[in-house]
């Protein structure tokens, strides 16, 4: 086994298996729970469309992921820095992209348990309806850039800021700005900022291909914009990421 395996698998242990991580996830269901609830106990919202459903909670699904991985992404840097584990770990005789692979390679792990324990929330809100499928697939095939974009600021930011809370309030700064499509009226998204932003955002880019697919029932393949932008983003992030922790490895 690898180094960068046995890495990843401890960053994932310490997700999965440790009270802190647990805690994460246990909010995670808590908030998914809560708006499937919502969604289904809720009289005027019940009568909403099937496909506007499952549309809105692939969206919260790929911005609380988000949100959890950009937290995974500071505590693999920030926090390991803070509680006195970093130092060690560097002084392994192990090559630093290897430790940095694996770090990465927590952050993935993170996110495929987030998205399987989204499935049965989806499933609840657009079991009656023919969305499930397309809403699974999209948050698979969509969101995980989306999500991993933000795990690896996360690092990106542990590497570079001193305080685990300075790099979580920015992180949190970041994903706010990002998400703010979600909370937004269509009428300011259609203003002239509103498309520039709409066109430079990750998030925004992932929400209407939601929108276009779930709910107008265009092809997942004619969404490859909004996968390119995505993937543009994650890899500048990524490149951060590997230049901030080579330089926090000096």
């Amino acid at each position: 086994m690898t180094p960068a395996t046995l890495i990843a698998r401890k960053e994932a242990g310490e997700l999965l298996f440790s009270l802190r991580g647990l805690a994460w996830l246990l909010a995670l269901c808590a908030a998914l729970s809560s708006f499937t609830l919502l969604l289904v106990g809720s009289t005027e919202l019940s009568l909403l469309d099937n496909a506007q459903v499952v549309c809105d909670m692939a969206g919260l699904i790929t911005v609380l992921a988000s949100l959890l991985a950009l937290i995974v992404g500071i505590d693999a840097t920030a926090g390991e820095r803070e509680r006195g584990s970093l130092v060690p770990l560097l002084l392994i005789p192990t090559p630093r992209r290897m430790i940095l692979l694996g770090k990465l390679g927590g952050i993935l792990i993170a996110w495929i348990a987030m998205f399987l324990l989204s499935i049965p929330y989806l499933w609840a809100v657009g079991s009656t309806g023919q969305n499930l499928a397309e809403g699974v697939a999209l948050v698979a095939i969509l969101g995980t850039p989306v999500v991993l974009t933000f795990g690896f600021l996360g690092m990106a930011l542990g590497s570079w800021m001193p305080s685990a809370r300075a790099c979580l309030m920015t992180g949190m700064i970041a994903l706010a700005v990002s998400a703010s499509p979600l909370v937004i009226g269509p009428s300011l998204r259609q203003s002239a900022i509103g498309r520039i932003f709409d066109a430079i955002n990750p998030l925004s880019g992932t929400v209407n291909a939601y929108d276009a697919v779930i709910i107008d029932g265009k092809p997942i393949i004619a969404q490859w914009p909004g996968l390119v932008l995505a993937l543009a983003w994650l890899a500048i992030v990524l490149a951060s990421a590997v230049a901030a922790f080579d330089r926090l490895s000096r």
